[in-house]
């Protein structure tokens, strides 16, 4: 890493404490969504979530997350406290000391906690930072974690498909005081695992809900691999943590139906559709419940409430919208990705959405129009010229 990409790194949680979309799959295979929208969901009233259905099983606890070695302990130790180095910041020496611990770091792996991390010398990027912060408390420095609304990654396994998030680390100084001004400030430095020109951040993830994020990961593992009640413990276990948090109920009620339990998910689905200012996530999986269950009209009438919650990440909007293009409901995906622009006039890709479904709308000037705009906005010269052959089709074809 060079100086100009200092303090830079993003921290993308993978996982399974993401937003998990529905995804259309073979034959009659049906495709769950389990979403994390990473919302604080403090001011809803408690739900009775528990079910007698499932085997408690010994999880790990918090203290364990961020638990490191001695050995390890004394590696950074000695880095941090080297004399050479102490006219350096320590929230720079903590960079300094992960830029060359990361240099070796094998990025594909489980999600560990902070002393596997460092002894494995891999783990995926949520595994990383748990890592940070346990170097970060072992000399008092501050650490703040902040969403960002960015690209989502895919991955899906079995009947699941997850989609990630961002998660940037904010490591601060020791406030310092400024004689001149009588005022005190703080400098960071922001570790951005995967930088993006197209990253913009959100708001603030409590450090309750950062840990639950370990739990999320762990739960949608064995839930992937069925292993019903391992990932119920560790839901059990987020939900103390955070017990009205919208990821974990929207989670659970993913378990509860993949196990078979459709009134119970449902109760949940419900739960946060009235007690919030709602979920993309949450109202998607909730759609296809009804529809699995043969309920269409419901769903219909639910998929119009779509343009009333409040969710500030573009990228979602985006995912519903394809889903809803893939479903060959153009008009509803057409105002999805309407609503996308209007949040985010600055992605290409939902103009190319909106330009594909006036096409399949019968539409060929608003179709070239929008197309146009995805080119004129493209990140890539790639990019570009993918728009502008599509472009060139729609004007040779209308």
């Amino acid at each position: 890493m060079n100086e100009m990409n200092e303090m830079n790194w993003i921290l993308r949680l993978i996982t399974l404490s993401f937003l998990l979309l529905f995804m259309t799959g073979c034959a009659n295979q049906k495709n769950l969504s389990i979403p994390a929208d990473n919302q604080s969901t403090s001011t809803l009233e408690y739900i009775n979530w528990q079910s007698d259905a499932y085997t408690l099983i010994e999880v790990p606890q918090v203290k364990d997350i961020f638990y490191l070695n001695e050995a390890s302990k004394q590696h950074f130790l000695t880095f941090y406290n080297d004399p050479q180095i102490q006219t350096i910041d320590g929230h720079k020496r903590l960079y300094n000391y992960l830029e060359h611990f990361f240099s070796g770091f094998t990025y594909k792996g489980d999600t560990y906690n902070a002393d596997l991390a460092s002894t494995k010398h891999a783990g995926n990027c949520l595994s990383l930072a748990i890592l940070t912060k346990a170097y970060a408390s072992l000399v008092g420095l501050k650490v703040e974690y902040r969403k960002v609304n960015s690209e989502p990654v895919y991955s899906r396994e079995n009947d699941i498909m997850t989609i990630s998030s961002h998660v940037q680390t904010h490591v601060y100084a020791p406030a310092k005081l400024d004689n001149r001004k009588s005022t005190f400030f703080f400098s960071k430095v922001i570790i951005d695992y995967f930088p993006s020109s197209r990253s913009h951040i959100g708001g603030v993830v409590e450090n309750v809900d950062f840990e639950s994020m370990y739990y999320h990961n762990l739960a949608a593992k064995a839930l992937i691999e069925e292993n019903f009640d391992y990932a119920y413990s560790l839901l059990a276990a987020a939900m103390q943590l955070s017990p009205n948090n919208i990821e974990t109920l929207n989670t659970l009620a993913v378990l509860y139906k993949k196990s078979g339990n459709h009134a119970l998910a449902e109760s949940l689905y419900k739960y946060v559709l009235q007690h919030s200012k709602g979920s993309v996530s949450v109202l998607s999986n909730y759609v296809i419940l009804l529809r699995d269950t043969g309920r269409n009209n419901e769903a219909t009438s639910y998929e119009n409430q779509y343009m009333h919650i409040k969710d500030d990440n573009p990228y979602r909007w985006y995912d519903v919208a394809n889903l809803a293009y893939e479903q060959k409901k153009y008009t509803l995906a057409l105002r999805l990705f309407q609503k996308t622009t209007d949040m985010a006039p600055y992605l290409p890709e939902s103009f190319y959405g909106q330009a594909k479904t006036h096409f399949k709308l019968g539409n060929a000037t608003k179709a070239k129009s929008a197309m146009r705009k995805a080119a004129e906005l493209a990140y890539t010269p790639k990019d570009e010229r993918r728009y502008n052959s599509k472009l060139q089709v729609l004007n040779d074809s209308f």
